[in-house]
């Protein structure tokens, strides 16, 4: 299991698929892969017959895991069907999302038509992940419906840090997002099949929801028994992570467990009342009905990793007891790896693949071995402390902090939640089969709100413990060996576990030796924000877009790259401006670091100082310049573009200019204004590239080497304008994109050296859409 669990893991670190891999030639290169790899595997000269099987079982699981990878790029959507209308025909799966007149949902396809060709395509996506901008016909799990799509390709944001959105739409089968035309949108009627455990699902969740209970009481209830979390918002999630507590509104292993726990042993104690009957009969019937009755709320609950983890566990543990086999609980835990990872072939890339299994990796080496049993309340202890201890790693590594004072929480709020939970569940079965007697469930509600409240107050006197600098994966891999030393019996090795920890505890700092100087354009999509670095001080320049949704760019790209550079405290903020695509993050990047001085453009907070023409300052010697807006000419400007911070940065090699969203107008005011001194030899191109910006006069007056583009993947703007482009490639400046190129450094010595990273480029993987 482990030579094949390995083999089809190692598909998902590859960073490009062979072009022999791909359609048409995906099927016949895995069948002359199987055929090769089976000739070297007769004739390679392994010394036994296990180390054969091995090498054989590894191979399969490299075969299994190209399958994967090639049978879904045969259905990623096809290019030039992106961004024009297409006929779809389909269903409606999973819960659909409200949001104002806006829902969005899944759609698994049955047909799609582009309407410029004759027939369907060969290759098509198989499920969709639509929004529907004025959703006035509210569509429903199970419906079928005839749509116009207008769709792209998987993609999302690109950086060091932060959420990897198209690798999380691909855990969940997605090929391709969009959103629907409101012309010729039809109701089909019902699916045959397909959605009928969503629509169940959905029922359930209005039965809680109905419940009249303050917020976030019916969200939280909802996550906690059906896995649905979308009513909880940014701040209860940022609750739930600080305090170490996120895990128990994730339906896992403690709620399967539970539910298999109480089949089993309701089958046992209905099985005493028939003597007669074989006790292996009984105990096979009672394992039966644990795996079914799991598996049923595993579906209800969504099936998420987690869930598959948990479930599988839960079947080979009973299908133990039926086939008289002992199966040990590292080999359960293999078993269950082997099996999440063929059903998600890039399982292996996300955190919740590590936090789930590497949780009950730590439980099960805490209890291996041990021959006294303790008490119950120093095993409590003892689990808490040795689970976070051992996850820590992983949640320094994905979240850039981890929470200290999570054992102590969750030596209350576990046992609060393992009493809870059957109260919940039979709350839930009497409001499905008798909705007028929410009354357990109104109880319930009425205690998670009282839990609530507590953690609240526990996070004022309980701080996170923070990231000190950017960690590799071997750092975490060393400190999860340090884990397990501190965590086996003998006493007098576990100093090592210490030492191991030591790369974690005390990473190198991320900062530039005096002079020189470390830019940053983070890839915020259709928006700017760039992070300038010297020595000792660190200037934040804009903090991109947040939405009507409530999306942030702020929170899924510019803060976990902060917090993964061990940047907690920014010497100052400058907002060019204040339209939404600049200053969207502004409250949330003061909220969550601390923030020496604030400029903008276009101040409006009291705390607030105005960025002004002539304003300049040293640190660690390199020159900050403020050269727009003029304190003459701020008044006059009535676009908010053309109050933008015009920015420029001199170390004694380089020279950097900032320019926010200015226009031909202000670049005319710049040239009269300063002629020569505009010449940088890194220009950030101005409005994200649009056409009324960066004009010839402009170009030739800057002379830059490298221009810097901040704007999102095909964006509905069209920016950068064709014009501008072509203009840049004249003048022969080298230009980068965060579209195409994701986030950009720039990393400038103090004796003028350049080293450049792209981190699209450096970190490629082979469902990245280009």
């Amino acid at each position: 299991m482990i030579a094949f669990f390995l083999g089809q893991a190692s598909v998902a670190f590859w960073p490009v698929m062979p072009a022999w891999m791909l359609w048409p030639w995906g099927p016949l290169g895995i069948g002359l892969t199987g055929l090769l790899c089976g000739y070297a595997w007769t004739r390679i000269g392994l010394p036994s017959s296990r180390a054969k099987l091995s090498y054989g079982m590894g191979l399969c699981g490299l075969i299994c895991g190209l399958g994967a990878a090639s049978w879904w790029q045969q259905h990623q959507l096809p290019s030039h069907w992106q961004g024009v209308d297409l006929q779809a025909q389909g269903t409606v799966i999973g819960l659909v999302q409200h949001q104002g007149g806006r829902c969005r949902f899944d759609f698994q396809l049955a047909r799609i038509q582009h309407p410029g060709e004759q027939r369907q395509h060969a290759i098509t996506p198989r499920r969709l992940r639509l929004s529907w901008y004025n959703c006035s016909t509210t569509p429903t799990a199970g419906e079928r419906w005839a749509l116009t799509v207008r769709l792209k390709r998987l993609h999302g944001y690109s950086n060091p840090a932060g959420f990897d959105y198209p690798l999380y739409l691909i855990g969940r089968g997605i090929d391709a997002t969009g959103y629907v035309r409101d012309a010729d949108a039809r109701r089909l009627g019902q699916a045959a099949w397909l959605g009928r455990v969503d629509r169940l699902r959905q029922r359930l969740v209005d039965q809680i929801l109905a419940v009249p209970l303050p917020e976030p009481a019916p969200a939280l209830l909802s996550a906690l028994l059906l896995g649905d979390r979308r009513g909880l918002d940014d701040p209860a999630w940022a609750l739930l992570r600080e305090t170490g507590t996120a895990h128990l509104v994730v339906v896992s292993g403690l709620h399967i467990g539970m539910l298999a726990a109480v089949g089993f042993g309701f089958i046992t104690f209905i099985g005493r009342w028939f003597p007669h009957y074989p006790y292996q009969s009984r105990r096979t019937w009672a394992a039966l009905t644990a795996i079914i009755l799991s598996g049923v709320y595993a579906m209800l609950a969504g099936f998420t990793l987690p869930t598959q983890r948990a479930w599988v566990m839960v079947c080979a543990w009973m299908l133990s007891l039926i086939w008289l086999r002992q199966i040990g609980p590292w080999h359960r835990l293999l078993l269950a790896a082997v099996v999440v990872q063929l059903l998600e072939p890039l399982a292996l890339r996300q955190s919740s693949f590590w936090l789930s299994f590497g949780a009950c990796a730590v439980l099960i080496w805490l209890g291996y071995g041990r021959l006294r049993p303790l008490p119950w309340w120093r095993q409590a202890l003892q689990a808490q402390w040795a689970v976070s201890i051992g996850l820590l790693p992983w949640l320094l590594f994905y979240f850039q902090q981890g929470a200290l004072q999570a054992p102590l929480i969750n030596l209350v709020a576990v046992p609060l939640v393992m009493l809870l939970l059957p109260l919940a569940l039979a709350g839930l079965l009497l409001a499905w089969l008798w909705p007028t007697a929410p009354g357990l469930l109104q109880l319930c509600g009425w205690l998670l709100e009282l839990g609530w409240y507590g953690l609240s107050e526990a996070r004022q006197w309980l701080a996170p413990w923070p990231l000190a600098g950017p960690i590799s994966v071997w750092v975490v891999a060393l400190a999860l060996v340090g884990s397990a030393l501190l965590l086996q019996p003998l006493n007098r090795i576990r100093w090592l576990g210490l030492v191991c920890w030591l790369p974690l505890l005390f990473p190198p700092a991320d900062q530039p030796e005096p002079g020189a100087l470390k830019i940053t354009m983070i890839d915020v999509g259709q928006g700017l924000s760039m992070l300038l670095q010297t020595h000792q001080h660190r200037l934040l320049y804009d903090t991109g877009p947040r939405y009507r949704s409530g999306f942030s760019a702020a929170e899924a790209a510019i803060i976990p790259y902060l917090y993964s550079r061990g940047i907690r405290q920014l010497d100052r903020l400058i907002i060019s401006h204040q339209d939404s695509d600049h200053a969207g993050g502004q409250a949330l990047i003061k909220q969550r670091l601390q923030i020496g001085q604030t400029w903008s453009g276009e101040p409006r907070d009291p705390g607030e100082s105005p960025c002004r023409a002539g304003s300049s300052w040293y640190w660690d010697g390199v020159e900050f310049e403020v050269l727009y807006p003029f304190v003459e000419t701020v008044l006059d400007q009535q676009v908010s573009n053309n109050r933008s911070c015009v920015l420029r940065v001199s170390t004694p090699a380089v020279q950097i200019l900032l320019t926010g969203d200015i226009d031909h107008q202000v670049e005319q005011q710049l040239i009269e204004r300063y002629a020569d001194r505009l010449r940088s030899s890194e220009l950030l191109i101005a409005h994200h590239g649009s056409g009324s910006s960066t004009s010839s006069a402009f170009i030739q007056a800057v002379n830059p080497q490298r221009g810097w583009i901040s704007s999102g993947w095909r964006n509905r703007f069209g920016h950068p304008h064709p014009q501008v482009i072509e203009r840049l490639s004249a003048a022969g400046v080298e230009l980068f994109n965060t579209a195409e190129d994701g986030a950009v450094t720039l990393q400038l010595g103090a004796d003028g050296e350049v080293r450049l990273e792209r981190n699209r480029q450096a970190n490629w993987r082979y469902w990245e859409s280009n």
